[in-house]
């Protein structure tokens, strides 16, 4: 395949010395308070443990004064520290970056032109993994985007810094997005089952980790034609063993969806309460249920210019992007777009449909599989620390902090499809872990208080990524 601007530029960002991390054959966290999200509650959280790792696989696990630390390792205090597995951002795209100007679909600004947007999101790449790793992330799945996609995953395999990251190709999709095609589009309109098995034969020749529909049913539009297409999508996925994810807001659609064979719905069923049918379906495809609950209102609070950065994502977001979602003010009015200007004469009110809190707690006490997922990349979502809104409005939404981790963790290591290598604080497992300075199930705002990250053994101070990030 062809390498596309994107390649040159990491590159060049590499030779141009980039952050190398610290590395040694053995490490040991000793004394540290281990929280296991995928234990009974009172169970989870098990003090004075040490954690082995060799190379980039943790080895032992167990009490501090039982454990055998091999001579020579490399030591991390672990006492008053908080130890959990590394955080899993179970949707994101990274042909976003979560400013105002990624979107012109929904908002153009013209100041900004699409082309230099995506340019900067490609070029940026490196920075953009780091902040994934400084705010605690160890692996992000993007559930859809252009074809360069598939090479942002071979470019993190190989950056010094990124988190392990699964992908989809672009969107099979109801609507068309003209916006967003600079002859590489992430969205395509597909009309017929023909065209959509020929897209997921296309895209299986890069090996997605998903292939992904965006289903979106709007009044007027043939629901049974749609259906069709969408369970061709997924016998031809399924004739490729890829697994479907599914963007399906409705009802309906989900169901749909379901029955069709999704494996993974990448947003809250929003307009009314699930069913038992739902449950159902649900069980019976093994499927993974994201909820997706901040990003519509990062959208209002943005396009409305009354978006604010929280306390973590001041310390660990990218500051192009900060000072980007807060230029509205700075920028002539006539480049403001229709959308923007009625927004800013009546912001929009900050809450979701009460039934998209209601059917993620139904959808916990069902036992299916919760990850959770930001959406990042979209307007006022930013890539890193917005994980930290999303998991906050889960415990709102009446999961317990225990609940939420789990759904950071185990559920997204499902759907990172990496369940047999990380999500948990086992022997065996990959040395994805956090440290953290305060404990997470006292307050969730702790999963922010990062002492070190480490991915695969190598061992990250989150200071040291962003420094980079700054420059």
């Amino acid at each position: 395949m062809k390498k596309p601007p994107i390649a040159a530029c990491f590159f060049a960002t590499l030779a141009c010395g980039a952050l190398t991390p610290a590395f040694a054959a053995t490490v040991a966290i000793v004394g540290a308070t281990l929280v296991h999200p995928e234990r009974a509650p009172d169970k989870a959280v098990v003090a004075a443990q040490t954690v082995v790792i060799e190379d980039d696989r943790i080895v032992g696990v167990g009490p501090m004064d039982k454990t055998r630390v091999p001579p020579g390792a490399t030591l991390i205090d672990g006492r008053g520290k908080w130890v959990v597995p590394g955080l899993i951002d179970a949707h994101v795209h990274f042909f976003q970056s979560g400013n105002l100007f990624t979107r012109p679909d929904v908002a153009a600004f013209p100041g900004v032109p699409y082309a230099q947007e995506v340019a900067r999101n490609k070029k940026r790449l490196p920075e953009t993994f780091k902040v994934w790793l400084a705010s605690g992330i160890t692996g992000v799945v993007d559930v859809g985007g252009p074809l360069w996609n598939f090479e942002v995953r071979e470019l993190a395999e190989l950056a010094p810094a990124a988190p392990r990251i699964a992908v989809a190709g672009p969107l099979i999709s109801m609507l068309e997005r003209p916006e967003l095609d600079l002859g590489d589009p992430p969205i395509i309109r597909i009309d017929n089952p023909r065209a959509a098995r020929a897209l997921v034969h296309k895209e299986a020749r890069y090996r997605p980790d998903y292939i992904k529909v965006w289903f979106i049913n709007r009044p007027g539009d043939d629901f049974a034609a749609q259906s069709a297409i969408v369970r061709e999508t997924a016998d031809s996925a399924a004739f490729n063993r890829i697994p479907l994810a599914v963007h399906a807001t409705e009802l309906k659609v989900a169901k749909a969806a379901l029955r069709a064979g999704a494996h993974y719905l990448v947003h809250s069923v929003e307009d009314e309460p699930i069913d038992d049918e739902f449950i159902a379906l649900a069980k019976r495809n093994n499927v993974i249920y994201c909820p997706t609950l901040f990003v519509h209102l990062g959208y209002g609070y943005a396009l409305s210019n009354t978006w604010k950065p929280t306390e973590a994502e001041r310390r660990l977001a990218d500051p192009e992007i900060l000072a980007a979602l807060s230029g509205i003010d700075r920028m002539p009015e006539v480049e403001w777009p229709p959308l923007v200007k009625r927004l800013m004469q009546t912001p929009p009110e900050p809450k979701l449909n009460p039934a998209v809190y209601a059917n993620l707690r139904r959808v916990r006490d069902a036992g299916i599989t919760i990850a959770m997922g930001t959406d990042a990349g979209n307007i006022g979502t930013v890539h890193g620390p917005s994980v930290f809104r999303e998991m906050k409005m889960m415990q709102e939404a009446g999961m317990t902090p225990l609940d939420v981790l789990k759904s950071a963790t185990v559920g997204g290591s499902r759907a990172l499809r990496r369940e047999a290598d990380t999500g948990t604080i086992t022997a065996g497992k990959y040395a994805d872990l956090v440290v953290l300075d305060a404990d997470p199930l006292a307050d969730l705002d702790n999963l922010s208080r990062i002492h070190r990250v480490l991915k695969g053994g190598h061992v990250y101070d989150p200071a040291d990524l962003l420094k980079t990030v700054r420059q």
